[in-house]
């Protein structure tokens, strides 16, 4: 009768510090994706990681007043593939990995990736992903867009010195 008594208690005071550790003030629960606010690009405005993600190009159009381009359109849809990723089964949304990705400080032209980019085409984009700061995401993009058009031009004009005679 002791040993039940004794499991009795352990485990009410067990369930009574679980209980109490779930609900203390310091700990807040994770964000439902409607409450998110990320800045909607070109614009000063905020939207909801909800209405982002059903955000079509003549809606964008509609809040803006201005039309996407079809770069812009490609980019609207990965950064939604990847919105859906971060938005866990229950609708909350994991806040932390959104802050590593970059996703609230919008995109930003950086100069440093551009020389990155430049001079080292596919080895300057991956020596941006050692870089660990504010800006890693922003030199990572200005990289990558000057090394794929670099690489384009480069095999334009390999083709047409290569003759290409049909």
């Amino acid at each position: 009768m002791k040993k039940i008594s004794l499991i009795i208690l352990l485990f009410s005071l067990f369930q009574t510090t679980v209980v109490a550790s779930s609900s203390l003030p310091g700990t807040t629960p994770d964000p439902k994706a409607n409450e998110v606010m990320i800045p909607l690009v070109g614009t000063s405005k905020l939207i909801s990681l909800a209405d982002y993600l059903n955000l079509t190009p003549q809606a964008y159009k509609q809040l803006t007043g201005k039309k996407l381009k079809l770069g812009q359109k490609i980019d609207l849809g990965v950064s939604k593939h990847f919105i859906k990723k971060m938005i866990r089964k229950d609708g909350t949304v994991d806040v932390q990995q959104m802050k590593k990705k970059g996703f609230f400080s919008g995109w930003q032209w950086h100069w440093g990736g551009f020389a990155l980019g430049f001079f080292f085409s596919f080895l300057g984009v991956i020596a941006t992903l050692f870089f660990n700061d504010d800006y890693k995401w922003d030199r990572f993009w200005s990289a990558l867009h000057t090394a794929v058009w670099l690489g384009l031009i480069i095999g334009i004009i390999a083709s047409v010195v290569a003759g290409g005679t049909y």
